[in-house]
């Protein structure tokens, strides 16, 4: 056997073995937008920032949302990096997740200095590139009341506004007679408010994921005036200001927009909610806007100015209902976690007064009357409760419905109550004792039951004898 000099053996490995590959050269524009396009921007675009954050631009990205940057000199220090992997919750993409290799781009993109090879604000991902969402229509296959989501009274005692699915019913809460129905509606009529002189109805809602509708109706002619679009998603609750020229509205889309009633045109948007807004309210000053939300908060705005006074917290779960007592004091705020909030408020800040647990399920909204005596909620549990505003006593307690409920009006003179619910009923009781007076919606009656077919009769048996039976 031959033998070879060590030396010359490591020579000729080290002659043979390839070169070190070098690290593959990551672009931000050709090998991460398409990513960011695909997973990240239909919740993180500039229209809906969720969190605060978008990666429309690369300088959006690179700042990152409410929590901070979202980069670093080390990828294992980046924020980016933390949520994509779920050291950092909720882990991203909400619902999915990004491959490894999708991952090791972005990692190898920030080691080699994370930096864009555009213009740091040219919109990479225009909003106009967010994956549209279809909404399946699905048609009922037997007969149903539309729910009954929102009731308004008008200020003469006339009109009764029912909102149910793309139509609001006008009737007469004397006798139920229906004067009128407003049609053209694009989903769910989630709230309705007629204008403080009363020649306005507002019906808010609109299709869901799509954008935000409110329907301005002449309460003379009951013809349509305007509709005013803006949100991107529906609206679920409406407020006028107290001179009529003004509109704020309340969208799942986390934010709140006051809009010019003459005209349609957005005035204001209002953004510092982390979650869906379901609820604003209006004080009686015109100053101050309060809004609730899914983020379990109630926040008091500068209408002016459009900025965040305070914020109210205390809710353990979503907010669904708010509203302004008559003398603009106090604020009442309801939702998923069962109570029944009353906070003592002025322009500078606001303190809880009174929290009740007040129902057995979700509490879904809070009305105050006209004369500011009482307070009604309407809740999950079939259940209406009307309050003593004076010492939060329930004065009065009206159970089993029939289903949850969801709307609730006071009549102008604060005599009567009429409430809506998922079942598409509407009733009104006295709101002094909590009778019933009548029901303006009721249950669809059921089918008469088919006729039982009649049984033939025995044949009588053939006599042999040749006499006749007996008669």
């Amino acid at each position: 056997m031959r033998w070879i000099p060590i030396s010359l053996v490591l020579a000729c490995a080290l002659v043979a073995a390839p070169a070190p590959a070098q690290a593959q050269s990551v672009s931000f524009s050709k090998d991460l937008v398409p990513i960011l396009r695909d997973q990240c921007v239909k919740c993180h675009n500039t229209r809906q920032p969720s969190g605060g954050f978008s990666v429309s631009t690369f300088a959006a990205l690179e700042k990152g949302g409410k929590g901070g940057k979202s980069l670093a000199p080390k990828f294992e220090d980046s924020r980016l990096i933390k949520y994509l992997e779920g050291t950092l919750q909720p882990k991203m993409p909400i619902g999915g997740s990004l491959s490894k290799e999708q991952i090791a781009r972005f990692k190898a993109w920030i080691s080699q200095g994370g930096k864009a090879d555009v213009n740091p604000q040219q919109v990479v991902i225009p909003d106009a590139a967010i994956p549209a969402i279809k909404v399946p229509v699905i048609k009922v296959k037997v007969p149903v009341l539309p729910e009954a989501l929102a009731l308004a009274w008008s200020k003469d005692n006339k009109v009764l506004a029912i909102g149910t699915y793309q139509t609001v019913l006008i009737v007469d809460p004397s006798n139920g007679q229906k004067l009128a129905e407003l049609k053209g509606h694009a989903d769910k009529i989630h709230d309705l408010q007629f204008s403080p002189d009363g020649k306005i109805l507002a019906a808010a809602g609109g299709p869901p994921a799509q954008q935000g509708e409110i329907k301005l109706w002449d309460t003379t002619t009951w013809k349509e005036l305007r509709t005013i679009t803006g949100h991107a998603d529906y609206i679920y609750s409406v407020a006028w200001s107290p001179d009529g020229k003004q509109i704020a509205t309340a969208s799942y889309d986390k934010t709140i927009k006051v809009f010019d009633t003459a005209t349609g045109n957005e005035a204001k948007t209002l953004k510092d909610h982390a979650d869906a807004v379901y609820a604003v309210a209006w004080d009686p000053s015109g100053n101050l806007l309060a809004s609730g939300s899914a983020d379990r908060s109630v926040k008091v705005w500068d209408v002016k100015n459009g900025k965040r006074i305070y914020t109210l917290a205390g809710h353990t779960d979503t907010v669904y209902s708010l509203a302004w007592n008559p003398k603009g004091t106090q604020i009442t705020s309801v939702g998923a976690d069962k109570t029944v909030r009353t906070w003592n408020v002025n322009a500078q800040n606001g303190q809880q007064a009174r929290n009740v647990t007040a129902h057995e399920k979700a509490v879904n909204e809070v009305v105050y009357s006209p004369d500011g005596n009482m307070m009604a909620t309407v809740s999950d549990d079939k259940s209406v409760k009307i309050w003593n505003t004076g010492n939060g006593s329930t004065a009065q307690h009206i159970k089993e419905l029939g289903d949850g409920l969801f709307s609730a009006a006071f009549s102008p003179d604060s005599k009567l109550l009429a409430v809506g619910g998922f079942d598409g009923t509407v009733r009104i009781y006295n709101a002094a004792d909590g009778k019933p007076v009548s029901t303006v919606i009721d249950l669809p009656k059921a089918p008469p039951a088919p006729a039982a077919a009649p049984v033939p009769a025995k044949p009588t048996a053939a006599r042999t004898d040749g006499k006749a039976g007996k008669k």
